[in-house]
């Protein structure tokens, strides 16, 4: 004899099974989103460019000007991601250092003690030795920007290397970032897109100069 269907019945299902329902929901939350990350096109690491950014800042002006490089002068990079990470001692650091040695990020837009930290380590392209980047110190010295900073001791190798360039003098570098603390931009070793990350190492820093040098003029 089929049970009736009341509000005593009803209840007294639900004070039993109240579990089964959210358990259906969960299972069917979690059968969802394991669709929508197999079946989402993903951009292959070697056809773009992750730039991580350890500091708050004006996320539309960066994501403005890479988009219009990646358009420009870039055209074998399909995105370029600028990606800040809330600078902070617990979360932010863990994040961060996740990222960097899972192997993720192109660039790095570092404060002072991430970025030495970081390139005693070895985690960062000596731009001194790099083919193609090696020409940028000489450069930045005719602008008369300091490099001294950027020179760390590589404690594997006991080398000392040029791992990043300081952005404070700059231009438009400076501003992408409300940081007090002088940034430098570097590149991770080993990157999976090296070509294009040289290149937009390169771009960043010569449009930065060609900016400063304008302003001195003005």
């Amino acid at each position: 004899m089929k049970t009736k269907i009341n509000k005593q019945t009803l209840r007294q299902h639900l004070t039993y099974s109240w579990w089964k329902y959210i358990g259906s929901v969960v299972l069917v939350i979690f059968a969802w989103n394991l669709i929508y990350a197999v079946t989402t096109p993903r951009v292959p690491p070697e056809e773009k460019l992750d730039f991580f950014i350890y500091a708050y800042g004006p996320d539309e002006v960066a994501t403005e000007y890479l988009e219009g490089v990646r358009q420009e002068q870039l055209p074998d990079v399909r995105e370029i991601n600028p990606m800040y990470i809330m600078p902070d001692d617990s979360s932010g650091i863990m994040v961060l250092t996740t990222h960097i040695f899972a192997g993720e990020g192109d660039l790095f837009l570092l404060p002072r003690d991430n970025f030495q930290s970081y390139a005693a380590e070895g985690l960062f392209l000596a731009l001194d030795t790099e083919d193609g980047l090696s020409d940028l110190e000489e450069e930045c010295q005719a602008h008369g920007i300091n490099l001294e900073r950027g020179w760390r001791k590589n404690q594997d190798l006991g080398e000392r290397h040029l791992y990043g360039i300081p952005t404070s003098s700059l231009g438009f570098l400076s501003s992408w970032t409300y940081s007090s603390d002088e940034m430098y931009l570097s590149i991770r070793v080993n990157s999976a897109n090296p070509d294009n990350a040289a290149a937009l190492y390169r771009l960043l820093i010569e449009d930065a100069l060609t900016e400063t040098a304008a302003s001195d003029i003005t």
